[in-house]
């Protein structure tokens, strides 16, 4: 099938049968159009003429470009080239799907963005200190903010882990055992909560 229809029928596809938004579709005529158009300057006008080694001379293409495009804005493109043969050789349009061996780029793993101190100190407050899930949200705050434990590991903690001690034994992913400190500010909160709150929750 020539190229130009076969695109129309794919977005008419992802229009009627998919229901997605409008800025959805504009990304998926913007990525595929020019896809449609880098195929042409190669000579290629029909879509049984597109192997694998296109789609990964394309991708390889566009993945040099300069300047270089964000890596989510190259994903998203492979994500449409993809969904576009999967869905020429899934309705018989196609003989294959040269798109099949293509593999997304990896996505740069973003380090988590710090709390200022103002915004530490604001969190550590928001509990109130008079109301019983208060003093807890506190303690817990506290114990998160001093050992720099997961949530998952510090929710996990049972009393005889807290009731003593400056040191806490955490148990975090793969069962791995770490011991961390308590400062005195943790301290102080969880024995509040253990002395004041925990008997009456309990």
């Amino acid at each position: 099938m020539q190229l130009d229809r076969a695109l129309d029928a794919y977005l008419r596809h992802v229009t009627i049968e998919r229901g997605l938004a409008e800025h959805t579709l504009s990304a998926y005529r913007r990525d595929l159009g020019g896809y449609v158009a880098w195929l042409g300057e190669q000579g290629i006008s029909d879509t049984d003429a597109i192997s694998a080694e296109t789609v990964a001379a394309f991708a390889a293409e566009r993945a040099g470009a300069e300047p270089p495009p964000a890596a989510s804005s190259l994903a998203r493109l492979q994500s449409s080239v993809r969904g576009w043969h999967r869905f020429l050789a899934r309705e018989g349009i196609a003989e294959a799907d040269p798109s099949a061996r293509l593999r997304p780029p990896k996505q740069p793993r973003r380090l988590p963005k710090a709390l200022t101190i103002d915004q530490v100190e604001h969190l550590l407050d928001a509990p109130s200190a008079e109301d019983p899930i208060g003093i807890r949200d506190r303690a817990l705050l506290e114990l998160l903010y001093a050992t720099g434990a997961r949530v998952s590991e510090a929710v996990s903690l049972d009393v005889d882990n807290l009731a003593h001690g400056d040191v806490l034994r955490l148990r975090g992913k793969g069962s791995k055992e770490r011991i961390v400190p308590v400062g005195s500010y943790a301290r102080a909160a969880v024995d509040a909560y253990l002395t004041r709150v925990r008997p009456a929750l309990a």
